[in-house]
């Protein structure tokens, strides 16, 4: 009960911030925006969580986890009406570097509020819900894309607005008590097998790679390919196919193994981008969304579950700032490389994802021979 507030503004903020993430790909392709232009845009938001991934735990120590969530709304706010102001790229690339920081900072003061007051042996079902919520804000957040103008300004009048309110179940928020540890956990503080730590690691770059590609150009493949009008709806179907599995995810991998369900994941995104790229009716690009979205928005918490181990305090932390690092190193390059390739091709998205997958199934693969321990076994 008490998480209910920070559920209510983490509802709020990312309906805001994942609606202006693809309006803003929208708009510019209204405007005759070049692919390449529109990825670089997509790519300078993810720049920012780069950046901000130095220093967002000093950030939030010195603040306060309310205080700096107050002051994360405030950025994305300003950042997000100050859009439609300038036609200027250079102004429209610090903008959306200055949310990426933002954004950055909100997710690891959510994550660890969430983990932090959590007991040991619930932080799973802790993280479940956590990303159950945001997804599911995330999903809807797509529909407002069908509902709302593109081409004038009510779009970032709305998504200002909304992480605007986020700040508001902010004042019944507790702040969390980060310094009482479980005194029933052991505490475990070295460091996982070279091999696992290269599997997580690659893992996080390649979940960040793809979710980034799939938030800033998907909307322009499917415009490309004629599909204007629904754009939200496919995007909506995505996001929300991805929350859905999470819990199944996150049970199937608890007891057949980690590595086991990245192989389960790898194939679903493989075959969804290969029915993606054949295209068909309806019905076949409803099925390929929804193995796409499965398998790709359950990737990044099984990767970096499986980097972090059985990795406790500060050891934990190190680690989790370092997947964030790579994971938002992964979301800088993806959506520039993709945007080239969608120069290229009329399919170039999906083109790219295909590759993508099958470097990681390799690596993956490669991992599963050098590593000790069987695909399927349990960290």
């Amino acid at each position: 009960m008490h998480l209910i507030p920070l559920y209510l503004h983490l509802t709020l903020l990312t309906l805001g911030n994942a609606f202006l993430l693809t309006l803003v790909a929208v708009y510019l392709n209204a405007q005759g925006a070049a692919a390449t232009e529109v990825g670089l845009v997509g790519s300078a938001f993810y720049m920012g969580m780069l950046g901000a991934s130095f220093f967002a735990d000093v950030f939030i120590q010195r603040l306060g986890h309310v205080r700096a969530l107050v002051v994360c709304c405030v950025v994305l706010t300003l950042a997000a009406i100050a859009l439609p102001l300038s036609s200027l790229l250079p102004m429209w690339l610090a903008l959306r570097v200055f949310a990426g920081m933002a954004a950055a900072i909100g997710f690891v003061a959510v994550e660890s509020w969430v983990l932090g007051v959590a007991p040991l042996h619930k932080r799973s079902r802790s993280m479940a819900r956590y990303m159950l919520v945001y997804y599911f804000s995330y999903g809807i957040s797509q529909l407002f894309i069908d509902w709302i103008p593109a081409a004038g300004i009510t779009g970032f009048m709305l998504a200002g607005g909304l992480c605007a309110l986020a700040v508001v179940p902010l004042f019944w928020a507790k702040t969390p008590n980060m310094e009482t540890p479980d005194p029933s956990a052991p505490i475990y503080t070295g460091k996982p097998p070279r091999t696992e730590r290269a599997l997580g690691l690659v893992g996080c770059l390649v979940a960040g790679m793809l979710l980034g590609t799939l938030s800033a150009l998907m909307p322009i493949q499917l415009q490309q390919l004629g599909l204007q009008q629904e754009v939200g709806l496919y995007m909506a179907w995505l996001i929300l196919c991805g929350m859905a599995f999470q819990l199944p995810s996150g049970s199937l991998a608890d007891r057949f193994g980690k590595r086991t369900m990245m192989a389960v994941q790898t194939t679903m995104i493989a075959l969804g981008s290969a029915l993606l790229w054949e295209g068909g009716s309806t019905s076949v690009m409803l099925i390929a969304f929804a193995l796409l979205g499965a398998g790709g928005f359950t990737l990044y918490p099984t990767t970096m579950s499986y980097a972090c181990g059985k990795l406790q305090g500060r050891t934990l932390v190190k680690m989790a700032q370092k997947l964030m690092f790579i994971y938002s190193l992964g979301s800088l390059a993806g959506p520039m490389m993709a945007g080239i390739m969608l120069e290229q091709q009329q399919a170039g998205l999906f083109l790219f994802v295909i590759l993508l997958v099958m470097a990681w199934g390799a690596w993956l693969g490669l991992m599963g021979l050098l590593g000790r321990k069987p695909v399927g076994t349990t960290i």
